[in-house]
């Protein structure tokens, strides 16, 4: 499931993948080895290690940000947002085409960032960027984890 969703992105493989019940995880060998050590002795599975790159949903993959970072150094589906529209997307909001600076996606899958290169989250391309209307749908943006904690 995690292949899928990174090969929406980038052609280049992830390494090292360990999956934890529904959780997903990339760990150095050297921790992979220590963790089969300790597990052996202690008769246990460990719960989690490494760096967590996402859970399967059932018929989804939701991703983490430290997965969406490691994806926004390789890949080559990104839009690039105006301050405002990065302060909107933030917030959960939708991405018109007239506040799109730069856009290698035509449709599908994108990785979005701001103007220093950081991942703010990503979205489903689905509008033209000759007119202007919503260009881009916010699937998962860095402002909900804030969102769902306020809910708590």
């Amino acid at each position: 499931m995690i292949d899928d969703f990174v090969s929406r992105f980038t052609e280049q493989k992830l390494c090292h993948i360990v999956k934890s019940g529904r959780e997903y995880f990339q760990i150095s060998p050297d921790l992979n080895a220590v963790m089969d050590k300790v597990s052996k002795n202690l008769n246990r599975e460990p719960v989690c290690a490494g760096l967590f790159l996402g859970e399967d949903k059932g018929k989804r993959f939701r991703s983490s940000f430290a997965l969406l970072e490691l994806l926004g150094r390789a890949s080559t589906r990104w839009v690039i947002v105006d301050e405002k529209a990065e302060w909107l997307f933030l917030c959960g909001r939708d991405v018109f085409s007239s506040s799109i600076v730069k856009s290698n996606v035509a449709k599908g899958d994108a990785l979005v960032v701001n103007k220093h290169g950081e991942v703010l989250g990503y979205g489903k391309v689905v509008g033209n960027l000759n007119k202007d209307c919503i260009y881009l749908d916010n699937i998962i943006d860095r402002g909900d984890f804030i969102r769902r904690e306020m809910r708590k």
